[in-house]
């Protein structure tokens, strides 16, 4: 079934807020940072149904947004990697207190590992992506890689925090997502969107090693 990507830039530090949605007009929102105020009036004016809230990692201005959606659509399940939970119930590690807040989710949540899976109504492939943060995920939807904060156009992603490691991250990404079709459309935690095949020739984190 066809699906559609719709990015809305939410929080402290533009994040890039997703929404999946297919033509069941179910629908799963990825990483909702503060302010989603436009990610919900979406949902709402679309009159879709919210199935899942999908964490592709654990830092804060990824996780930032879990309340304002839960208060309107109770009971929607959390997914995340076993691998982050840390960063998502410990301020000291997910970083909200750079921003001078002290943001934890302490709630449920579901096991996203790495395999072909269905999630809500959405088949899917998650790769687990280790190096920026332990629990670092790719969700891949037919064509379409959501990649958090480990591939950007031109760039990768941070590997400075005390639990990161970029040679893992530059590893991983080679590894699990630069094999992935050229033709596959990369939508990244900040900036705009790009593709494997452009990342693969002109990315230089991952051409200079």
């Amino acid at each position: 079934m066809p699906i559609e990507i719709t990015r809305f830039v939410t929080g402290p530090i533009e994040t890039n807020t997703y929404i999946v949605s297919n033509e069941k007009k179910t629908c799963l929102v990825v990483d909702p940072s503060s302010d989603c105020g436009e990610v919900l009036s979406h949902i709402r004016t679309a009159a879709m149904t919210l199935e899942a809230i999908v964490l592709t990692h654990g830092h804060f201005d990824h996780i930032l947004g879990i309340p304002e959606i839960l208060d309107k659509y109770p009971n929607t399940p959390v997914w995340a990697h076993s691998g982050d939970r840390a960063l998502i119930a410990k301020t000291e590690y997910n970083g909200s207190f750079l921003i001078g807040r002290a943001f934890m989710y302490n709630g449920p949540l579901e096991e996203l590992s790495e395999k072909t899976t269905r999630i809500g109504g959405f088949d899917c492939t998650v790769f687990h992506v280790p190096g920026h943060t332990p629990g670092g995920c790719a969700i891949v939807f037919d064509g379409h890689c959501l990649s958090g904060d480990s591939l950007f156009a031109g760039s990768v992603g941070r590997s400075d925090f005390e639990y990161s490691d970029g040679e893992i991250l530059i590893k991983n990404i080679k590894g699990k997502l630069l094999v992935l079709p050229d033709s596959t459309i990369v939508y990244p935690g900040h900036g705009g969107r790009t593709t494997i095949g452009r990342e693969k020739r002109l990315n230089p984190f991952l051409n200079e090693r």
